[in-house]
């Protein structure tokens, strides 16, 4: 009989975990509901996860001969520093997630960049009072928040609203459920757009009059909120009926429910600021050598919004640096990169470049 090995818990004597240090080994699936399921990570190295809870990481896949990116909120708490859980799922084109559901295996590795993002309670100094709204698989960083404060019994007012489409696509209830009856001030509730014959709780779209009716002192509570782009404009519409301060109000930064940004453009994006003196300002030429296709971009523009304002369609999706998703080649040329974290030192070093946050200081020519 194999014996037991038991891995190394003393994170003092651990590295840290970053995405130069090793790549990810699937250790655990587990089915969430008919159509989501959590995919459990380890280093494939001893290292620990250093994070805040309702950060991401990206996932660099290959499928079908080529490599693919994908941003996931780490569901699971920093808490439990020996590994990391994304939580995702099945969309009818969801290219990256539908391979993990029906592909990747418990010993699979995959490479991953360093965990980041601005979206978690823990980089706020918030009331003590919370309100997470949640819909669909946006759930996935309130869980990594409501983990961590019940792991380190943090003495704070939660109420948690999450909307889904049925009762079957109810993510982590029995979670919440035992959360409500073992913590002291801790309340969910669940809304579904479409109830069964056995639902006994709200149906339909939120709105003002379901939320004063769950949740009365919502005006009180520090709001966060995830969920598909169309779900978080409700919220918003729902409280610029009220008094609301949105000064405390914080959702995350880009579309959890779709992974990607393909439909929208960066060009009108609240984008980070590239500060360029107005005599510092040149005129290159962008070269794209797959496509043949050659443009302007001015050393004050981002090298995706000038693909974009010729009507390229490229991959990207946080525009700010973070997630990986627009990681490109530069096959010649120079530029500036404002990179928050998104690519790893390895790539960089192979030529590789973030197009959103990147401004050209002389002709380029990328692998596109």
């Amino acid at each position: 009989m194999n014996e037991l090995v038991f891995p190394n818990i003393n994170i003092e004597k651990l590295t840290r975990w970053t995405g130069d240090v090793s790549p990810l080994e699937c250790i655990g699936i587990k089915d969430e509901t008919h159509n989501v399921k959590s995919f459990t990570f380890k280093s494939t190295k001893d290292a620990w996860f250093q994070f805040y809870p309702g950060q991401h990481t990206t996932l660099f896949l290959k499928i079908d001969g080529n490599d693919v990116m994908r941003t996931y909120t780490i569901a699971s708490s920093p808490t439990r520093p020996n590994t990391i859980t994304i939580t995702n799922k099945r969309m009818a084109e969801g290219v990256v997630t539908n391979w993990m559901h029906d592909s990747l295996k418990v010993g699979d590795c995959v490479d991953a960049l360093d965990i980041g993002g601005s979206f978690s309670v823990a980089l706020d100094k918030p009331k003590s009072k919370i309100l997470f709204l949640s819909g669909g698989s946006g759930i996935t960083p309130m869980l990594s928040m409501t983990r961590y404060f019940c792991d380190v019994s943090m003495d704070v007012d939660i109420a948690f609203v999450h909307n889904a489409q049925s009762e079957k696509d109810l993510i982590s209830k029995e979670e919440l459920d035992f959360y409500e009856s073992s913590q002291r001030d801790f309340k969910r509730h669940y809304v579904c757009d479409i109830g069964s014959g056995s639902w006994l709780g709200p149906t339909g779209f939120l709105n003002h009059e379901m939320l004063i009716d769950l949740v009365p002192d919502f005006a009180e509570r520090e709001i966060y909120c995830c969920g598909p782009e169309p779900y978080m404009q409700n919220v918003k519409k729902i409280l610029s009926l009220t008094d609301y301060d949105m000064n405390f109000y914080h959702q995350e930064s880009f579309d959890i429910e779709s992974s990607t940004a393909q439909k929208n453009m960066a060009i009108n994006a609240d984008l980070p600021e590239h500060k360029v003196t107005e005599s510092e300002i040149n005129e290159y030429n962008v070269t794209l050598k797959k496509s043949g296709d050659v443009l302007p971009c001015g050393s004050n523009t981002s090298i995706l919004v000038s693909i974009q304002k010729q009507g390229i369609t490229v991959p990207f999706a946080c525009s700010q640096g973070l997630c990986g998703t627009c990681r490109t080649k530069m096959l010649d040329g120079t530029v500036e990169m404002d990179a928050q974290g998104g690519l790893l030192k390895s790539h960089e070093q192979e030529g590789y470049i973030l197009t959103c946050c990147s401004y050209p200081t002389s002709d380029i020519v990328l692998d596109l």
